[in-house]
């Protein structure tokens, strides 16, 4: 089918459910067959070996860095979030884990609560143009908002704990935490906390997972045990500020757009971005130039444990006392109780929630 938007909408595309089910397992079969028919995998791993350094873990170096692992010198940062956009308030709650093998564990958490109108305006009219503006995302806090302190206070806690080695998920100065959060004007202390991270020599960050395709594909190309630095990490930052190919320059004023040049600048040359493989699975992930290949045999050492996965086992650690400690679904139910006994439930709660199922 050619790509179309008006082709797709052709009734001859659309058939009755049993029809549909007849054809549709023999469809999936021959579609994948004729995409592993034409699989380039010899023709991509000859294009990696032409444009990489591709590089073999170190067992040696790991043995030593799983002693690090064992004795406590690692944490894994990882957070969790979740938010009520209601009539009565917007109600949030933050929680972030850090853990290491020796399970010496530090839970912060926040609650975070804004009215849905201004209390200083009695009139109604003011009061409408409040929503109106909320509506536009020129007032009041948003998911972005709160998941941006989240990711800010990751990186924040990890780099100010004791261990040696830091682990946290995603992308070390992820997109939420370079466009400054709009009317909170965060860009000087994100900027200010990006100094820190990409100037440490051992803090390292591992993507669970890229919304890059081509890296995706490029992965596919590595073998288990294998790794490559593919660029620096300022060609990503500055393609965010300036745009490129595929994307447009960052929505910044001239100010901001100074201030952003001007960090980009500073941290040039430190960190890298990298793809690493654990059997059957690679994935990208962030460490300072200067220590690349000691961080990276610190991912192989931690991911061996979970082999099927090939991520790392210590930020998997994280992430589930994150999410069983600071359940997300809890936290509505408890919101949903107190709406409960103050009889605004049936006005307030999510459509969604109350629909049978």
């Amino acid at each position: 089918m050619a790509m179309n938007f008006e082709n797709f909408l052709d009734n001859s595309n659309w058939k009755p459910m049993v029809e549909h089910f007849k054809t549709f397992p023999d469809s999936l079969e021959k579609n994948i067959e004729i995409a592993i028919k034409n699989d380039k995998s010899k023709e991509l791993r000859q294009w990696l070996k032409d444009h990489y350094s591709i590089k073999q873990e170190n067992k040696e170096l790991q043995e030593s860095l799983r002693k690090e692992l064992f004795s406590g010198n690692v944490i894994a940062t990882d957070g969790t979030c979740v938010e009520c956009d209601l009539i009565t308030g917007f109600q949030a709650r933050i929680a972030i884990v850090s853990v290491n093998y020796r399970n010496n564990k530090a839970e912060y958490v926040t609650y975070i609560s804004e009215p849905f109108i201004d209390y200083s305006k009695n009139d109604i009219t003011d009061q409408l143009k409040q929503m109106q503006q909320k509506g536009a995302g020129q007032s009041g806090l948003t998911s972005s908002h709160i998941r941006s302190i989240m990711l800010f206070k990751e990186r924040d806690f990890a780099l100010n704990r004791k261990e040696k080695y830091k682990m946290v998920q995603g992308d070390i100065l992820p997109y939420e935490l370079r466009t400054g959060q709009g009317k909170l004007r965060g860009l000087d202390a994100c900027l200010n906390l990006g100094r820190k991270l990409l100037n440490d020599e051992n803090i390292l960050a591992v993507q669970a997972n890229t919304a890059r395709p081509d890296l995706r594909w490029v992965g596919t190309a590595l073998e288990s045990g294998e790794y490559v630095e593919l660029y620096d990490y300022y060609n990503e930052l500055n393609t965010f500020l300036e745009g490129g190919e595929y994307t447009s320059k960052a929505h910044f004023n001239e100010d901001d757009a100074k201030t952003f040049r001007d960090f980009n600048e500073d941290v040039k040359g430190r960190f890298s971005i990298g793809m690493y493989k654990v059997k059957n699975r690679a994935y990208v992930f962030y460490a300072c130039k200067k220590n690349f290949d000691t961080m990276v045999n610190l991912i192989f050492a931690d991911s061996q444990f979970q082999s099927l996965r090939g991520f790392p086992l210590l930020l998997d650690y994280a992430d589930i006392i994150c999410s069983r400690l600071f359940s997300a679904s809890d936290f509505k139910k408890m919101v949903e109780v107190k709406l409960a006994k103050k009889n605004k439930l049936e006005i307030d709660i999510e459509e969604r929630s109350l629909r049978r199922r």
